[in-house]
């Protein structure tokens, strides 16, 4: 039996290397926090010049309430690679002003985030909630963020299945990015984004996904971007595709019908799945408003120009002086409101700068700043093209980006040829 402790000895460092963690808790807890093991985290503050604070490999089993009160000045707060945390308690995130960054990633048995656990963080700007194994979609409804662009990014949580109606509404009043991919969503329902200005909306490889409410945007600005690539989803709702200027829905085999073309009144940029969503979406073109605007006004510089040229090749006025006084009295005037330059107030270029300009006096911001988000996606849409003109959208022009073709099987024989 003597003899055998030698061939063991070359597996006790592996084994003293697994056992460290919780032989030593204290080698990945940062000063001022106390992880014991299966315990609870606590970070008491204050703290001076504590602005970064990243928990990894802790084998705490939760986060209790106002686990990091009084640290006023941190700004990131990381909690990642910790396979012992189960659960994150309400108001464990709570009135930490300066708090801009919060990253939960890597921890695969944390299976409840409480409602309210994210509460009063006016300045966050990036909520990051990555592989775990939630069931429900966290409650981000009392962040009360006042930040620009604020990032939500959930994504490779494979148990949520559903994103509720109001899921978004009071995590931020200004705009938002949400990037919510690779989830086990199966359905988003109504009013889901209500309350919210959406910048950008990433629903991309939740395989799972086949339904989405024809409500789901209701109570919604936006959004700009749209990527519904590589999901199981068989309609768009028809409400809310107004302001979509970028759609993306590569490898959405189920997708076969896109809502009518009226619908995407500011489509400035699509990639799609079938060849006949693409002859859809440029039909549309020849029912622009704008291009209705142009051809009216067109259509009265040439009447006008008739009458002044016949007038003018053969010397004889159409009308006599007497007549003229009818005109002058009742038509004249009515011509002058609908002069074809006037016509120019009822485009969206127009419109656009009219905003602009009354956000310089601090009127109407958010609606100017709508519109920039417009001209950026179009200009970016215009550089990936090959364009370098003018960076602002054109109302008449849709510009899709080039289709890459190849043999597929779909068990729709009529839609079986090419996926571009």
């Amino acid at each position: 039996m003597g003899r055998r402790w030698p061939a063991l000895r070359p597996l006790t460092a592996p084994l003293l290397l697994l056992l460290l963690p919780r032989a030593l808790p204290g080698a990945h807890c940062p000063e001022p926090c106390s992880c014991p093991p299966d315990g609870a985290l606590r970070c008491p503050g204050p703290r001076a010049g504590l602005t970064l604070l990243s928990l990894t490999y802790l084998p705490i089993r939760l986060i209790p309430p106002q686990a990091f009160r009084g640290l006023n000045e941190v700004i990131k707060i990381e909690i990642s690679q910790s396979d012992s945390l189960e659960k994150i308690e309400a108001n464990a995130f709570d009135n930490l002003l300066n708090l801009s960054e919060i990253l939960i990633q890597n921890t695969k048995n944390l299976v409840y985030i409480e409602p309210g656990a994210f509460r009063n963080l006016p300045r966050l700007k990036y909520l990051s909630i990555c592989n775990t194994g939630i069931r429900k979609l966290p409650d981000v409804t009392k962040i009360f963020s006042s930040e620009f662009n604020f990032i939500l990014e959930i994504c490779d949580n494979l148990h949520i299945t559903t994103i509720p109606g109001n899921a978004f509404q009071g995590m931020n009043n200004e705009s938002i990015t949400l990037k919510l991919y690779g989830n086990g969503f199966e359905e988003i329902q109504s009013h889901a984004f209500n309350g919210t200005t959406l910048i950008s909306l990433e629903l991309k490889e939740n395989a799972h996904l086949e339904k989405m409410h024809n409500g789901a945007f209701r109570g919604a600005t936006g959004p700009s971007i749209l990527d519904i690539s590589s999901t199981k989803l068989q309609a768009l709702p028809s409400y809310g595709l107004e302001s979509i200027q970028t759609l993306i829905a590569t490898s959405s085999y189920s997708l076969k019908k896109l809502p009518s073309r009226e619908k995407f009144t500011n489509l400035l940029d699509a990639t799609l799945t079938y060849p006949s969503h693409c002859s859809l979406i440029i039909s549309k073109l020849q029912k622009s408003e704008d291009t209705k605007i142009s051809k009216s006004s067109s259509h009265l510089l040439r009447v006008t120009n008739s009458c002044v040229g016949a007038t003018s090749a053969f010397k004889v006025p159409l009308i006599t002086v007497t007549n003229s006084k009818v005109l002058l009295v009742l038509f004249y005037p009515v011509n002058s409101c609908a002069n074809p330059f006037l016509y120019a107030i009822f485009t969206k270029a127009f419109q656009r700068d009219f905003f602009l300009l009354l956000s310089k006096f601090g009127c109407c911001k958010r609606q100017a700043e709508l519109y920039r988000r417009k001209d950026f996606v179009a200009y970016t849409s215009n550089c990936k093209n090959g364009f370098t003109g003018s960076n602002k959208p054109s109302q008449s022009t849709l510009k899709l980006s080039p289709l890459q073709c190849q043999s597929t099987t779909v068990p729709d024989k009529r839609l079986a040829n090419k996926e571009c």
